[in-house]
């Protein structure tokens, strides 16, 4: 489990882990991972948790809780690595301000390293890169809006990466929101990611989620 706190300052990291499942074209050839939060059939991943937040399975889900303001935690896959790679996942905020976001990390290098695409439960969406030196190279200019997002608590929303080669696709509900050709990272892990902002109290629930060749 990785966890920073931020005010878009990273002041504190930890590490994490979980895992993840889909439910269509499991079995086809071309699935490189999938995890459907079942008990004893879980992927390489490690709960872990403090006062600040924790990643749990709950009925064959992957919650993360965030219990502090500006902070942001996120459960990593530690293997296998993917270099080129279609990702899908079921994401659901159940409590917590709608401002706070939750979405996805790929071609994770280490807890410094990685891109990051995150939607809020008020409809917006960003696609950023994190970089070693404590910065982010924001693709997205700001938080944008769209009405693909499904707004609010315990509404679903599948959202879908394509990373093939430099460039990448970020979908929600089947709507392309952002595509990027960016060489920075070629690989690395994955991992689900949940933040506050002003506010504590959020919970996020993923399931379905599933790693395919392009």
């Amino acid at each position: 489990m990785k966890r920073l706190l931020v005010s878009w300052l990273w002041l504190l990291l930890f590490l994490s882990a979980c895992g993840s499942a889909a439910e269509t074209n499991l079995e086809g050839s071309d699935t490189l991972f999938h995890d459907e939060f079942v008990a004893g059939q879980t992927g390489s991943w490690v709960l872990e948790g403090d006062v600040a937040g924790r990643t749990s399975i709950v009925g064959e889900q992957l919650h993360i809780q965030v219990d502090a303001p500006a902070t942001m935690q996120f459960a990593t896959l530690s293997e296998p690595t993917f270099t080129d790679f279609v990702l899908e996942v079921d994401a659901r905020q159940l409590a917590g301000d709608l401002q706070s976001s939750y979405g996805v990390l790929l071609r994770m290098q280490d807890a410094a390293h990685f891109y990051r695409f995150d939607i809020t439960g008020d409809g917006l969406y960003t696609v950023e890169r994190r970089n070693g030196d404590g910065s982010w190279t924001r693709f997205v200019e700001d938080w944008t809006g769209t009405a693909a997002i499904n707004q609010g608590l315990s509404v679903v929303n599948r959202l879908r990466v394509e990373a093939n080669g430099p460039t990448m696709r970020f979908y929600v509900n089947d709507t392309l929101l952002y595509q990027v050709t960016d060489g920075q990272y070629a690989g690395g892990t994955i991992a689900l990611d949940a933040g506050t902002f002003g506010q504590a109290g959020l919970e996020v629930a993923f399931d379905n989620v599933v790693v395919q060749q392009p």
